[in-house]
């Protein structure tokens, strides 16, 4: 990894982020349901996370992992507990999407090893619908029946109160569908008319393959794992998951009049090196595949996706046992200072800990670290 890492230019909110794991988001709705029902810790964990989202002291922003996720649970009431509980904490608030935080890691990137002035087109971390975790900007909008923009047309029929008030709902209503998703009896027509979310997991398990290819060449070459494990892990995520974008940045830059980047190998490993998330994602693999007994999953490609922005670009990150175990014992990912808890209770203190930071949102590089563990 390299020594300085070059970070995705864009806006931070004011306060420091916490990323909650599904299975934690499960433990508080089940809290927040029936009080003493989940383990021990979980229920000063809701009071302190809803009073610090309240109190404008942290803020709990969701991913694209969660929608799919979330969307695979079969008990309809369940998904809407955890809508419930989402809603205190983040008001449906999404993380900017694992490609596009990827592609202004590359193009920050280029831009340092070119020694160009960066680009500060400021573009804000967190959205404030689901559609900004994957790259769109959301919410709802009002077209005419020609898919024409309508809304100026609905102000005026309506009234610029009634216009807002109705515009507020049908946004609220849509972010949480998209979590607590349709009932039971619904679904036959939705099926009928297309709906498949278990259609966003093949994209997953292609990646899966990926990786249990490798597992299985290892499997053949134990060496592998005794030696440069790492810089193997590195050349394949970088081929197999970043080269198209890093050619589409550069085409683009070509278009415009900018010098096209095709540095020395020295200058181009250092690049790569230089990527935030893509560092994180590359250590966890390299732990998984450190160990010949790891069985790969689905959940394992989701927990990276998530691990890989949520650990560089927030402040405390409270996962699974297994997801904190591979990055509390990356020694090359501690320059990150994420606060990893490993308990409810602990998470609870340090969010009460936290004072209001109420100042105007600001372009920092990378959160200063509000941890005092950063493993």
């Amino acid at each position: 990894m390299a020594d300085e890492l070059v970070w995705a230019q864009v806006v931070r909110p004011s306060m420091p982020m916490v990323y909650l794991d599904l299975n934690h988001l499960i433990y508080l709705a089940k809290e927040n349901v029936s009080p003493g029902s989940a383990p021990n810790g979980y229920k000063e964990l809701l009071t302190s996370a809803v009073l610090a989202a309240s109190e404008q002291r942290a803020a709990f922003p969701l991913s694209g992992q969660h929608v799919f996720e979330i969307s695979a649970i079969k008990d309809p009431r369940q998904r809407a507990q955890i809508a419930d509980v989402v809603e205190l904490l983040s008001g449906y608030a999404y993380l900017l999407g694992r490609p596009e935080i990827a592609r202004l890691e590359i193009e920050a990137g280029i831009e340092s090893v070119l020694g160009e002035a960066p680009d500060l087109t400021l573009i804000p971390l967190v959205g404030s619908s689901f559609g900004w975790a994957f790259g769109k900007i959301g919410g709802m909008k009002i077209v005419d029946s020609e898919g024409n923009d309508a809304s100026n047309v609905a102000r005026r029929n309506m009234g610029a109160d009634r216009y807002e008030s109705f515009l507020r709902y049908a946004n609220y209503s849509l972010e949480r569908a998209m979590l607590a998703g349709p009932a039971d009896e619904e679904i036959p027509d939705l099926r009928s008319k297309g709906y498949k979310p278990e259609a966003s997991r093949i994209g997953q398990e292609s990646r899966l393959a990926f990786e249990k290819d490798l597992s299985g060449r290892l499997e053949n070459n134990p060496r592998w794992r005794r030696g440069r494990l790492r810089d193997l892990v590195s050349g394949r995520e970088i081929a197999h998951e970043w080269l198209d974008a890093i050619n589409e940045v550069n085409d683009q830059r070509v278009r415009c009049g900018r010098p096209s980047f095709d540095p020395p190998a020295d200058a181009m490993n250092r690049f790569f090196a230089a990527m935030p998330h893509t560092q994180v994602a590359i250590s966890m693999k390299t732990r998984y595949h450190r160990n010949p007994a790891h069985k790969w999953t689905t959940n394992d490609i989701v927990d990276i996706d998530a691990m890989s922005v949520a650990y560089a670009y927030c402040e405390a990150v409270f996962t699974d046992k297994a997801a904190r175990s591979a990055l509390a014992n990356s020694k090359e990912l501690r320059v990150f200072g994420t606060y990893l808890p490993r308990t409810p209770q602990q998470l609870a203190e340090w969010l009460d800990g936290q004072p209001r930071r109420l100042a105007p949102q600001i372009l920092v590089p990378h959160p200063p670290n509000l941890s005092s563990d950063g493993g």
